[in-house]
C-alpha cells in the first residue's frame, strides 16, 4: 500500500479490527499518527487515544457500511 494515498479525516481499519481516522501522514512515510474511533472494546486502547502506527496495519478504507481493502 502507498502512504501517500490515506488522507487526513478518513477513516480506516486496521489488522486488529480497530477503526481510525487519521490524522497525519508522518514525515518518514512510514508511521502514521492516527485516532482510534473503535477499539473493538479493548482496555489498553481507549476510543479518542492518538498513536503513532506504521501504514502497514491498515488495512482498509471504511466507509459507513463498506469497507473497500487496500492490499
Amino acid at each position: 500500500m502507498d502512504p501517500s494515498r490515506l488522507k487526513s479525516g478518513m477513516q480506516y481499519t486496521l489488522s486488529d479490527g480497530s477503526l481510525v481516522e487519521v490524522r497525519q501522514v508522518l514525515a518518514d512515510n512510514v508511521h502514521v499518527r492516527v485516532t482510534y474511533v473503535d477499539s473493538l472494546d479493548n482496555p489498553e486502547i481507549p476510543v479518542g487515544e492518538q498513536r503513532e502506527i506504521p501504514f502497514e496495519e491498515i488495512i482498509a478504507e471504511y466507509m459507513g457500511t463498506h469497507v473497500e481493502g487496500l492490499t
